[in-house]
């Protein structure tokens, strides 16, 4: 089963060949020789149906997922109200001032750049609907694990679209139509089936159970309420699958710890919240945010850093998908579906797994109340953690549920204006750059 690492021994191998190759003498070749040259790096697409190479490109699509979730976690919790820009950085203080523009070359930048939401995820996206076609047309015999890497692959593109259709105003697939947010996640939603169905076939829970938290995701995006408590009550509340980091090269940095979280890399270019720090219940800290200070200055000298415990070196893995969240969503589809006791057993759960008091004991808050409370625990619970907040700001925009962006009137900077006095701007959800807008369509929700 390929784990989420890149094939960086392949890639040594490939510049020991290279190094070989430069150190020929010049003189030994004649001109036409110097004039006939192959890039590195460049292979016949042909060469990609090699039956060899099966694995290998399995690999290529999770490290390729795996560096562009990364940097999409950093940008929508930039543009959620978990996050103050805190910095002489004009990108990322137009990012944490949400003042991001379709003409932002940040978003089309490649997966070394942290701001870079949009390019990167496309690939990852592509890569994913590519090498599952190749997988496909592989003999079944001969190639035992071929159903796994197919449910892998598979898995993997349908968080590619969630990350797409979630936070983006307007998408475009494959230089087609503008598609708006439930015709991505629709997309997300068959991929995670067929996902389900092939990581059954091949018995392996990992992937069973990373297509149904992705499943029952999209589900109570698109209001499915109960087809996502069906799905997320079958993932075991440990699970957990993670996008790998490591320390050995900018491309697999975690982003979060290297940009605005870890006290030892240079930059600090953003810091915590108010109201995520301190937080109690009932009198009680609760330790789920897990959120402190030593009192030193941010990059921009003028603002106190505050940082968290889920991002604490470069090497920290990324969060992909989780039981607490599978559970927090059956939480929250309960509650919809007027369960209330489902939905204070799941949050009392919860609360007594982190030390601190239980709700509503007596059993009296109301459907709006419980509803209101789960969102709460999915703000404490998954803070920092795979776009989560980001999208609940996005999800219940205009409901009674609405969750104010910084900036707006109920959230930390209400007056419009930054800790800096800097006005905030007037992004929501992250615009299609401009170079991928169709000529005849306007983006936007």
């Amino acid at each position: 089963m390929p784990n989420s690492t890149s094939p960086r021994g392949w890639v040594r191998g490939m510049g020991a060949v290279l190094a070989l190759a430069g150190s020929l003498s010049v003189a030994s070749c004649s001109l036409d020789d110097l004039l006939e040259v192959e890039l590195p790096g460049r292979v016949l697409e042909s060469a990609l149906d090699d039956p060899a190479l099966a694995e290998t490109l399995v690999r290529s699509v999770v490290s390729d997922f795996d560096c562009a979730w990364n940097n999409w976690v950093v940008v929508t919790a930039l543009l959620s109200d978990q996050y103050m820009e805190a910095t002489g950085n004009l990108a990322l203080r137009n990012f944490g001032s949400r003042r991001v523009e379709a003409s932002d070359a940040n978003l089309t930048g490649t997966c070394r750049a942290p701001l870079a939401a949009y390019t990167p995820m496309q690939i990852a996206r592509y890569q994913g609907e590519d090498i599952f076609r190749r997988l496909d047309a592989l003999p079944d015999a001969g190639f035992p694990n071929k159903t796994l890497w197919k449910a892998t692959v598979r898995a993997y593109t349908g968080y590619s679209l969630v990350a797409l259709g979630e936070a983006f105003c307007g998408m475009v697939i494959d230089k087609g139509p503008l598609l708006q947010r439930a015709d991505v996640l629709a997309i997300a939603e068959s991929r995670f089936t067929e996902a389900i169905t092939l990581a059954t076939q091949a018995n392996n829970a990992d992937i069973l159970n990373m297509a149904r938290v992705g499943r029952a995701r999209v589900r109570l995006d698109l209001g499915n309420f109960a087809g996502a408590r069906t799905d997320a009550e079958q993932v075991p509340a440990a699970y957990v699958k993670n996008a790998t980091r490591d320390a050995t090269d900018t491309r697999r940095y975690n982003s979060m710890c290297e940009v605005m979280n870890c006290a030892q890399p240079p930059r600090r270019d953003a810091t915590i919240a108010p109201s995520y720090r301190n937080v109690q219940w009932e009198g009680v800290p609760d330790p789920r945010l897990g959120v402190s200070t030593r009192n030193e200055a941010a990059s921009d000298a003028a603002t106190i850093h505050w940082f968290h415990q889920k991002a604490t070196s470069r090497a920290t893995p990324v969060v992909i998908a989780s039981g607490k969240e599978a559970q927090l969503m059956v939480a929250e589809a309960a509650a919809r579906a007027g369960d209330l006791a489902t939905a204070r057993t799941i949050i009392n759960a919860r609360h007594t797994a982190a030390g601190i008091p239980g709700y509503d004991a007596g059993g009296t808050a109301s459907q709006a109340d419980v509803t209101r409370q789960v969102i709460e625990e999915r703000r404490r619970e998954l803070f920092a953690e795979a776009g989560h907040r980001f999208n609940d700001h996005l999800r219940f925009r205009g409901t009674p549920f609405q969750i104010p962006f910084l900036g707006e009137p109920g959230s930390d900077h209400p007056t419009g204006v930054n800790h800096k006095n800097v006005p905030y701007g007037t992004t929501t959800c992250i615009p299609l750059p401009s170079i991928e807008v169709p000529a005849t369509a306007v983006a936007g929700r």
